[in-house]
C-alpha cells in the first residue's frame, strides 16, 4: 500500500487529487496540508511514501518543502504537481530530486506517477 500526503492550498484541487488516488486499490491518502508549515509536520506525523506537492503556497511554499526534506533521515518522494509552466520552477524541482507533472495532466498519468515513485 502506498501512502500518499497532499499538500496544496487549493481546497478544489486537494479534492481532485484525492479523488483520483482514493479509487486506486493500492493507495491510501494519509493526510493533507493546506502550506508548507503544516505540510512538513504533516509529513512527520504521518510518514508518506510519496509527497504530492503544490510550488505556489503560502507559510512556505513547495521550494521550502523540498529543501526541509533533505534535513530527514527518511524522506518521501516527491511529485511536484504545479500549474507553473516555467524551465525554472523545473529545473529547480529536478535538481531537488523531485518529479514534476503539470495540474493539467490527465488522471492516469498522475497514478502513474505516484506509482513510479512508490516502486
Amino acid at each position: 500500500m502506498t501512502r500518499v500526503l497532499i499538500c496544496d492550498d487549493a481546497p478544489d484541487h486537494r479534492a481532485l487529487v484525492r479523488a483520483v488516488l482514493a479509487g486506486e486499490p493500492d493507495v491510501e491518502i494519509v493526510g493533507e496540508a493546506i502550506d508548507g508549515a503544516t505540510c512538513m509536520t504533516a509529513i512527520a506525523l504521518t510518514d508518506p511514501d510519496v509527497l504530492v506537492l503544490d510550488l505556489h503556497m503560502p507559510g512556505g511554499d513547495g521550494f521550502h518543502v523540498l529543501a526541509g526534506l533533505e534535513d530527514l533521515l527518511v524522506a518521501p518522494r516527491v511529485l511536484v504537481l504545479s500549474a507553473d509552466r516555467g524551465a525554472d520552477a523545473r529545473a529547480r524541482v529536478s535538481a531537488a530530486g523531485a518529479e514534476f507533472l503539470h495540474k493539467g495532466a490527465p488522471a492516469g498519468e498522475l497514478t502513474a506517477a505516484v506509482r513510479r515513485l512508490a516502486a
